[in-house]
């Protein structure tokens, strides 16, 4: 697997390192991007990975019986489903539940917590990062660090 990883803060109020796989991580990033720099809607679904708007959005306004807002009309994060409750983006810190090897999450002390409005996350030392790392690596991973906004 093609691993990135990036510190940041976790969900228990210390810091956290979360890993990801590569191309879930940029997908991640981009939207966030889009979700922080777009000034109208347009821009947003513009600026969003290609097939985000219909796989996602498309399919939402289209269940709500509701249409979806002009592409001039001001944007502002919290008006995207999903956003504010903490459903969108996907956390990758949760994420990482579902391919995290459970014996490293034992040896460098996980954290499986949860936070309030989605559910469990992992969280994972920071100031280990780079032992977690050789230790992905040794099981046959690709890892490296990035600036990627995903933590």
């Amino acid at each position: 697997m093609d691993i990135v990883y990036r510190p940041g803060m976790g969900s228990n109020g210390w810091d956290s390192v979360v890993f990801a796989e590569r191309s879930r991580a940029e997908r991640v990033a981009q939207i966030r991007a889009a979700l922080e720099n777009s000034a109208t809607w347009g821009e947003f679904r513009r600026a969003l990975p290609e097939g985000e708007w219909e796989d996602i959005f498309q399919d939402y306004y289209d269940d709500a019986e509701e249409k979806s807002p002009d592409d001039d009309k001001p944007f502002d994060s919290d008006d995207v489903p999903g956003y504010a409750e903490g459903d969108y983006p996907e956390w990758l810190q949760q994420v990482q539940l579902d391919w995290f090897p459970p014996e490293l999450i034992a040896k460098f002390g996980g954290d499986v917590g949860s936070t309030v409005l989605s559910g469990p996350v992992l969280d994972l030392p920071a100031d280990r990062a780079e032992e977690i790392a050789a230790e992905l690596r040794a099981m046959g991973h690709t890892v490296e660090e990035t600036d990627l906004d995903i933590a």
